[in-house]
């Protein structure tokens, strides 16, 4: 079976060097993003966003606490980047990789993008995870969205659903 894609992308209120450096925050992302438990980069490695830079996060998901391990595989500075998550706890995958892009908006705004690429283990649950992989990319986006917008770190999740649900979306799977 192929792994699945996902993408989602959303406006932000902010320039490109804005939100390129909300992004560039890759080790301590838990200490804005309220869908983080805890993050830590891995030792050797550095808090900022880099090819190689590698880093622990916990979740819940459904209340079972979950531990990634993520390695930056691909970088382009001030543009995107993607990781893999080469390791983990309680979590029923083969293969994920997760990335960020920046796409330029308007004069006021710049459009923040996420690709998820899944395979889960067992194989033939791939499909069956994609309306919840879809989830997971509308509330990483809110999270991001909201932070760079207000500075508010943390805000719950919940509360960035019910704040943003008047958010159109761009097309496709866009928040």
């Amino acid at each position: 079976m192929n792994p699945k894609h996902i993408h989602a992308e959303t406006q932000v209120r902010a320039t490109r060097e804005e939100v390129w450096n909300v992004l560039s925050k890759y080790g301590d992302v838990s200490t804005f993003h309220a869908g983080v438990v805890e993050s830590r980069k891995v030792a050797g490695s550095k808090d900022e966003a880099a090819l190689g830079s590698e880093r622990i996060c916990n979740i819940v998901d459904m209340g079972l606490p979950i531990t990634l391990k993520e390695r930056i595989v691909n970088y382009d500075e001030g543009r995107s980047y993607q990781y893999e998550v080469y390791e983990w706890k309680n979590f029923p995958i083969q293969k994920m990789l997760f990335g960020f892009s920046i796409i330029e908006g308007e004069e006021d705004h710049t459009i923040l993008a996420i690709d998820i690429e899944y395979l889960a283990k067992p194989a033939f649950l791939t499909p069956l995870m994609a309306k919840k992989m879809r989830g997971l990319a509308h509330d990483v986006l809110l999270g991001y969205k909201h932070f760079i917008e207000t500075g508010e770190k943390r805000a719950p999740i919940k509360k960035l659903k019910k704040h943003y649900r008047h958010v159109g979306r761009l097309g496709g799977q866009s928040i």
